[in-house]
């Protein structure tokens, strides 16, 4: 009963915004939620590209994993958000923005004793460190990058880029990152060599998620353009 109330509310809330919307899409507040391997990496642009252009459109920004910020989208917390797919989206409409692909990365003096292309049959056991499973990161990742050997990943996991990079850059294993992570400068003045992984054309997709019912369609478009620039 409480979930469904508060997809009422967000309906209601969401035909009281109709009127208010109509004619400039680009005005006043809009929540944007964006899960933690892409928020560090893509937010600070956008922002500022935003201002440049849409200066009377105010972003309030929350970093969350997907799970919870399509909670949070369904109850009308969130308006939008910028999300990895492909992903459950529950009824939920969306628009892809981009690829972003992955690269294993290794430390240079492990990187010496692997062949390129890389083969996981060549890695050791438990070399690869994963994200925590509620960053969808990991199963995009293992999916994309055709990691089908458990015995090959670590038990232990990071939560969050920044740390799965130190576990590599100190000689413990490899692990997968996202290009646009790589590009904003993650691996900087570390000892490390990014190769690429088994598989063919691995990548994460990047797309925008709103409800259905929302009446700022044109406003997500319109924003959905300006990601497509940065990324």
């Amino acid at each position: 009963m409480v979930s469904r109330s508060r997809e009422i509310l967000a309906r209601s809330q969401d035909l009281m915004e109709l009127t208010q919307v109509s004619e400039k899409p680009m005005q006043g507040n809009l929540r944007l939620g964006c899960i933690p391997t892409i928020a560090p990496f893509l937010l600070c642009d956008l922002v500022q590209a935003v201002n440049r252009q849409y200066p009377e459109l105010h972003l309030l920004l929350r970093e969350d994993t997907t799970a919870n910020l399509l909670t949070a989208l369904k109850s009308g917390e969130m308006d939008v958000l910028i999300l990895a797919l492909p992903v459950e989206i529950g009824g939920m409409q969306s628009r892809i923005v981009g690829k972003d692909v992955f690269k294993m990365v290794l430390n240079t003096t492990q990187a010496q004793n692997v062949n390129v292309p890389v083969r996981y049959a060549d890695l050791p056991d438990e070399s690869v460190f994963l994200l925590e499973r509620e960053h969808c990161l990991t199963d995009h990742a293992v999916s994309a990058c055709q990691l089908t050997s458990s015995e090959k990943i670590n038990p232990f996991t990071a939560t969050s880029l920044h740390t799965l990079v130190q576990m590599v850059a100190n000689g413990l294993g490899t692990t997968f990152l996202p290009q646009m992570a790589i590009n904003h400068g993650l691996i900087d003045n570390l000892d490390l060599v990014v190769v690429e992984p088994p598989g063919r054309e691995a990548y994460r997709e990047i797309g925008l998620v709103w409800r259905p019912t929302s009446s700022r369609k044109a406003t997500f478009e319109q924003l959905a353009d300006l990601v497509e620039t940065l990324l």
